[in-house]
């Protein structure tokens, strides 16, 4: 650091005891001793007596400037040298041939440099600024320059950081590189084209705002076209979009956008892969998509019907074009979970009830069960039977019929819906004003499968006041009965008093149905409290059927008792499916994404829940992610409610990741696994979109004061602007001693006290 003496200033300061009066006070005090009590002129000479005096005068005086507290201050002025930060990019996309006469943007570059040198040499003789060289990609690092070259740029070379431009990033880090020296300001050289992952991704319009707020100006000069020329042709899969989940066996439909850039007329190949069973990648459908001379992207749509069961990677691939630089955005991939069809639930229902909604809510949250709902509005009951032809030709486990008048359906329909039950579905009648007889059901061929008889004069019409005689009034408690209550369906404990206790403290609803007499082999699960049936159960060829008089279960969940509620529901739908005995608990992982970039991250929760949909409380859940090449590490987790989360981070490697979670519970034999994979996508950010961003370079110049945006031939032109107007930096630099404080001051006063009294002695004084 070189130091120019610029000025010098010594004053002298006084700091008083107390206040300049206090100060008066004793220097009168001291001159009225002085005076009024002088040696006797009748024992010594004048000669002696003026000695004394003065000794005496200067032991005062001494004594006043420790009141006074002098202090000497010096002070000068001096100029340190700035430092101008010129950051050259030397990332890939600074390899792209679009400069004049087929050179490179780095060839640009360093011509430019090379052609500054001179007025750097100028600004450097002046000796108030120095320069400070630095070349950055997805890092920044200095280059040692000198007097004789201050810009010792080479041949581009690949490193290990070239596929990434992080100009943010790379210009905060230079700026805190030149270790705290003031900055004459900062020269950019680049295309402008940041190409960062997280965390080196940072806006540099932030950085440049700083300098801008520091008064440090910003000069931006763009190398590039806002066209690569050097990557005329490009095919590149940029969006792919697709359920999460897909049914065994049905078609899902994958999209995706596609661009083409330099590919004009041309008719390209976008494939859909999917993996197979193998794990082998297999083409699943194929479209073709024709460019066009702006380079517009184009949306696709393909199709894919899984035949496996379990997670499924599918790739949307653009065939490689010829003249192709880049090759490595020309497909994505991501993961889907291909579930059996579990249990699927026709709902039919002619009221929008309070019910429905609370069931429908149920049966969603049941990750095994589909449920398709359709209304039969009774406003148009003038275009009644429905047709549920292409409705009831899907393979229905349960089929719910809830407030729905018999004169909805064609006899084609319910004949349909026997068929169903005899090959071994089960069908759920529910409680309403139009349901079971009040509805006509017994009447029709439905008739032979309900559990009660028929009643041909229990008919509620349409438009007319309820008849009371067709419904028990409220309030209305369920009890199981004695002899079938311990059936799966309205199991609530441990053990069968268990359950009888929680369905004891249950609210009670507001009425039911009035079912009538049942048939000889029905059987009644749960009854009123005097003892009418609410639940009846009886078997039809190899399907299940079920008669629920009741139709304000949704009191249970309003009034706190949301998990007894939901239970029972599933436990109705598993054992009309007659999956009662086959129910476990359950594992289950879900990612936030499937599809990430290097450096970022992923979040994602895990659990165990039992049949009911409830989470298992003292389960303990693990996890491990496990890179392409396989090694593996454990992921943190922790427990969040019924749930538990992780975040998946620090994976530079691209291809397919893996994480793996274990979860384990007292008194189980073997911990349940599971597994969901992710893809890290690893694209040629640099060359995959070569374009200069000069809009970005002009951004950063404008948010600045002095600074602006220049062309490569006026480089040396901003070298000659900083040297005509240098920009120095004056530094006030003072010392300072105090007097009175110190030991010779003690000395004096002391001294001359001393000879002055010892004078006295001698002389006969004392």
């Amino acid at each position: 650091m070189v130091l120019a003496l610029i000025l010098q200033e010594l004053s002298l300061e006084f700091d008083p005891v107390g206040s300049w009066w206090l100060v008066l006070l004793v220097t009168c005090l001291l001159a009225v001793v002085l005076l009024a009590v002088g040696p006797d002129k009748t024992r010594v000479s004048p000669g002696r007596r003026l000695s004394l005096v003065l000794l005496r005068l200067g032991a005062f005086l001494a004594l006043i400037a420790c009141l006074l507290r002098p202090t000497l201050v010096a002070s000068r002025k001096a100029r340190q040298q700035g430092t101008l930060l010129v950051l050259a990019d030397a990332s890939e996309s600074m390899t792209v041939v679009d400069g004049a006469g087929g050179r490179t943007r780095w060839e640009e570059m360093s011509a430019a440099l090379a052609a500054a040198r001179p007025a750097a040499e100028k600004l450097i003789a002046e000796g108030d600024v120095d320069i400070a060289l630095w070349t950055f990609d997805r890092d920044a690092r200095p280059v040692a320059g000198d007097a004789v070259n201050p810009f010792p740029l080479k041949q581009w070379e690949r490193g290990v950081a070239s596929d990434q431009t992080a100009i943010g990033g790379a210009l905060d880090d230079a700026v805190k590189g030149v270790g705290g020296r003031p900055l004459a300001g900062v020269i950019v050289l680049s295309d402008g084209a940041q190409h960062a992952y997280p965390p080196r991704d940072q806006p540099p319009q932030g950085v440049a705002r700083k300098l801008g707020d520091a008064a440090v100006p910003l000069w931006t000069i763009t190398f590039g076209q806002q066209r690569g020329g050097g990557q005329g042709r490009d095919a590149a899969v940029t969006n792919l979009s697709v359920g999460e989940t897909v049914y065994l066996k049905n078609a899902l439909e994958v999209a995706g956008r596609i661009r083409l850039d330099g590919l004009a007329d041309r008719d390209v190949v976008v494939k859909l892969m999917a993996e197979d069973a193998a794990g082998g990648m297999e083409e699943a459908a194929r479209t073709v998509v024709r460019g066009n001379a702006q380079g517009t992207e184009e949306a696709v749509r393909l199709t894919w019907t899984p035949k496996v069961l379990g997670e499924r990677k599918l790739s949307l691939v653009v065939e490689p074009q010829e003249g192709e630089v880049v090759v490595t955005n020309n497909e994505l991939s991501t993961f889907v979970e291909v579930i059996d069809g579990g249990l699927r639930v026709l709902y039919l229902e002619g009221a929008l009830r309070v019910e429905q909604r609370f069931l429908r809510r149920v049966l969603a949250a049941s990750p095994d069960m589909q449920v398709d709902f359709q209304w039969i509005d009774v406003a148009g009951r003038k275009n009644w039977p429905v047709d549920l032809g292409r409705t009831l030709a899907i393979d229905y486990n349960v089929i719910l019929i809830g407030d729905l008048d018999a004169s909805a359906l064609s006899q084609q329909d319910l004949g349909r819906i026997v068929a169903k039950v005899n090959g071994g579905a089960g069908i759920g009648f529910l409680g309403g004003f139009h349901a079971f007889e009040a509805g006509g059901w017994g009447s029709t061929i439905l008739g032979q499968l309900l559990p009660f008889e028929a009643d041909r004069l229990a008919r509620q019409p349409f438009d007319q006041p309820i008849r009371p005689g067709l419904h028990i009034p409220g309030p209305v408690k369920l009890v199981p009965d004695q002899r079938f209550g311990g059936i799966s369906i309205l199991r609530q404990g441990k053990s069968e008093q268990e359950s009888r206790a929680v369905w004891q403290a249950m609210p009670p609803l507001e009425g039911a149905n009035d079912l009538g007499r049942l048939v000889p082999t029905a059987k009644p699960l749960a009854v009123t409290g005097d003892g009418r049936p609410l639940l009846v159960a009886r078997e039809f060829g190899e399907g299940r059927v079920l008669a629920f008089a009741a139709d304000t279960t949704w009191r249970w969940a309003m009034q706190g008792a949301l998990d007894q509620h939901r239970r029972f529901w599933r436990q109705l739908i598993l054992w009309l499916a007659k999956q009662d005995d086959a129910e476990k608990d359950s594992l289950w992982v879900r990612l936030a994404q499937r599809r990430v970039s290097p450096g970022a991250t992923i979040p994602f929760d895990a659990g165990l829940t039992k049949p009911d949909g409830t989470a298992v409380a003292d389960a303990v859940i693990e996890a491990v992610v496990v890179s392409p090449g396989g090694t593996s590490r454990p992921v943190r987790m922790a427990r969040k409610g019924e749930l538990f989360s992780g975040v998946l981070a620090e994976f530079e490697e691209p291809g397919d990741w893996k994480v793996t979670v274990q979860a384990t519970k007292p008194g189980a034999a073997a911990a349940a696994v599971r597994s969901a994979r992710f893809t890290v996508v690893r694209q040629d950010l640099e060359l995959a979109n070569p374009r200069a961003n000069p809009l970005l370079m002009r951004q950063l110049a404008e948010v600045t004061e002095g600074g602006g945006v220049r062309s490569p031939e006026e480089l040396g032109e901003v070298f000659d602007d900083i040297r005509t107007r240098p920009s120095a930096f004056d530094l006030q630099q003072q010392w300072s001693a105090t007097l009175w404080d110190k030991w010779p001051m003690f000395l004096l006063m002391a001294g001359l006290l001393c000879v002055e009294w010892y004078l006295r002695k001698r002389w006969g004084l004392v």
